[in-house]
């Protein structure tokens, strides 16, 4: 992407009409970024980049919950209450390496 211009850089040439447009307009009010004007290609680029974002997302979403089905429909012979038992341990010992982390100088 262009590098973009800003409606108060007055050496800025900047077309008349939007059509000419070749890199994105900041347009401020008081001084904060309020919008952008771009040229529509540049648009469509980042419309499409979103869209492939969003796909890749659902994908991953779609893979950790295909994982999550396969973990829960393996049989472990560990009783739950084992299970509970090394989960609770796991947070006892996690609580105890925090609490050492904090009280180090």
């Amino acid at each position: 992407m262009n590098a973009a211009a800003n409606t108060s850089d007055e050496s800025a040439a900047r077309p008349t009409v939007v059509s000419e447009l070749r890199s994105p307009l900041i347009i401020e009010h008081g001084g904060q970024p309020v919008a952008v004007v771009l040229p529509y290609e540049e648009f469509r680029k980042l419309e499409v980049l979103r869209s492939d974002e969003e796909q890749r997302v659902k994908l991953g979403w779609a893979g950790i919950d295909r994982l999550l089905a396969e973990i829960h429909q393996r049989q472990t012979g560990i009783a739950p209450e084992q299970i509970e038992a090394e989960i609770t341990a796991a947070r006892s010992e996690t609580k105890q390496v925090r609490h050492a982390d904090r009280s180090r100088p």
